[in-house]
């Protein structure tokens, strides 16, 4: 701790951070390049806009994929750090005043730590909420070249051998579960054909674990009178986390907005497996960014005069990549319930974190 406070290591933290601000633009102007292209191909082809329409598209999608590849952009700014130090000698003369390579460690994960921290409080949310204008400004374009005669809102179906229901709503709320202005159409099985019975239109609609909870309703029948009904219970075999995951992105819900979220929908029932992960992902975000930064120490610690400082270098790089990958194939297992929320989140980043100091040990000891 005295280390990471003292000249040299505010030194150290000075060269590792603006390694990481290096990467950081040379990233952003990658992304930028690349999902501008992205947003001439799939929204220009299906309806004309100009460039200035797409970046703006595409600055709405950028702090997200900032928070997405910031991990790599640490890994790759602390290599370029150390690598830096140990072409112009620092590094070996550190080494000559006694400074053990442990002592590398704690100001490159202090680096990564408060990158993480700010991630998660401030450029998630910003994420977050410019997601969501992306998502909605992205469907107001598209929309442009949709038909004349088709219809706003959403289409749901759900059905049995006896019939099926239609459900049209004009919109969602943000609980994915809650539908406005919704209208239920049913048919029933007659022989080969479907014929419909009966309309019936709602104010509001939730979801409720095994039925549709209808409210200020008015139901028609063919040939018959309509009728009013304040509260209407209509069965369904929908399965409402299905619903959820359709209608609600993770993406679009922010650090802080996460908990609420989760709490809300354990009380109604449902099992927000992809919102568990995403909170415990989070939580576990300023580890990860530590453990890349570690990696990235530990991978450039081998003196440049010993050699094979570019096989270290892609060395770290391959198991960055592993641990992102690893992470990927432990969020799908479980997404479907196979492993704890909190095991998949925490796992790569630990396991990233041991390596380094293992490897932190392998070079200081031997």
């Amino acid at each position: 701790m005295n280390f990471l406070f003292s000249r040299l290591g505010r030194y150290v933290i000075s060269r590792v951070f603006s390694g990481v601000l290096i990467a950081l633009l040379a990233v952003l102007a990658a992304i930028l390049l690349i999902d501008l292209v992205e947003q001439m191909r799939t929204v220009g082809t299906r309806v004309e806009i100009s460039i200035l329409e797409a970046l703006r598209l595409t600055l709405l999608k950028t702090p997200m994929l900032i928070e997405q590849t910031l991990p790599f952009v640490v890994l790759a700014g602390t290599m370029m750090a150390v690598i830096g130090l140990n072409r112009s000698s620092e590094l070996v003369a550190m080494r000559a005043a006694g400074v053990s390579a442990w002592r590398f460690l704690a100001p490159a994960a202090f680096v990564g730590v408060a990158l993480g921290l700010v991630a998660i409080t401030a450029l998630n949310p910003l994420g977050a909420y410019l997601f969501t204008a992306f998502e909605a400004e992205r469907e107001v374009t598209l929309a442009e070249s949709a038909a004349p005669q088709s219809e706003n809102g959403v289409w749901i179906r759900q059905g049995d051998e006896d019939g099926q229901v239609v459900i049209h709503a004009d919109e969602v709320d943000e609980s994915g579960t809650r539908l406005r202005g919704a209208t239920f159409m049913f048919f029933e099985q007659q022989q080969d054909a479907l014929r419909f019975t009966r309309r019936i239109h709602a104010d509001a609609a939730e979801l409720k674990p095994g039925f549709w909870q209808l409210t200020d309703l008015v139901e028609a029948t063919p040939g018959g009178r309509p009728v009013r009904q304040t509260h209407l219970a209509i069965p369904t075999t929908l399965d409402a986390t299905e619903l959820i995951n359709r209608f609600v992105n993770p993406a679009t819900l922010s650090f802080w907005a996460l908990p609420g979220f989760i709490r809300e929908a354990r009380e109604a029932g449902f099992a927000p497996t992809r919102y568990e992960l995403k909170w415990q992902a989070l939580l576990a975000y300023p580890l990860l960014l530590a453990t890349m930064a570690g990696l990235g120490a530990a991978f450039s610690l081998q003196l440049q005069r010993l050699g094979n400082l570019a096989r270290w270098g892609a060395a770290g790089v391959g198991i960055g990549l592993f641990l992102f990958f690893y992470s990927q194939l432990a969020g799908a297992f479980a997404i479907t319930q196979s492993v704890p929320a909190a095991v998949a989140a925490w796992s790569a980043p630990l396991a990233g974190m041991f390596i380094a100091l293992a490897l932190v040990a392998f070079v200081e000891d031997g």
